[in-house]
């Protein structure tokens, strides 16, 4: 997080508080204490989940150690010398519910790898089989994505507004991360 993000952006060190071994227990309510999370940017699996919640995570499900698939590990060997055996098999994650208390959430998904699980973010049921359909039910929840993310969709007018839409959130997301604007002005229409 640090190397891909936080290093790239106007944040104090003081400001950043992650999920770890030594506080999942406590961290939803370290976020209460805070004020809750006021946006929170993610991705999504091929197979669907946000964070590390799993295929058939608990929409309900709070901070904790969740263990990864094998898919899930051969996807994240990239940060791991590409050798799937180095990956943990077990990692702390944010849960469901979590994520889905934050007052926004942007999730960026890219690649012809990540369409079907667009797709049944967008066109599926709501369930925990793919997690990234709870961001459904979720107010402010704006899917940020490339041509390739819906090569799946199967209704095209879903698909024209998610590809222009991508163009125009992304800009807004960066203009929100320095500071210069805030998502509400964001339509969802």
């Amino acid at each position: 997080m640090y190397e891909n993000l936080f290093q790239h952006i106007d944040i104090p060190p003081s400001q950043v508080h992650l999920p770890s071994e030594t506080n999942f227990k406590t961290y939803d309510s370290l976020i209460a204490s805070f004020g809750g999370i006021e946006l929170f940017l993610c991705g999504v699996g091929a197979d669907g989940h946000i964070a590390f919640n799993e295929p058939y995570s608990s929409l309900s499900s709070l901070t904790r150690i969740k263990t990864l698939t094998h898919d899930t590990r051969v996807a994240n060997a990239r940060f791991f010398g590409r050798e799937v055996d180095k990956v943990p098999k077990s990692a702390v994650t944010v849960g469901v519910k979590t994520v889905m208390n934050a007052r926004e959430v942007v999730l960026i998904a890219d690649g012809r790898g990540k369409a079907e699980a667009v797709r049944r973010g967008v066109e599926g049921e709501v369930g925990h089989t793919w997690t990234v359909s709870a961001l459904q039910m979720h107010e402010r929840f704006v899917m940020v994505v490339d041509e390739d993310a819906t090569d799946e969709l199967r209704v095209k007018t879903v698909k024209v507004r998610i590809f222009f839409f991508f163009f125009f959130c992304l800009s807004r997301l960066f203009q929100m991360m320095r500071g210069k604007t805030d998502l509400s002005s964001i339509s969802r229409e």
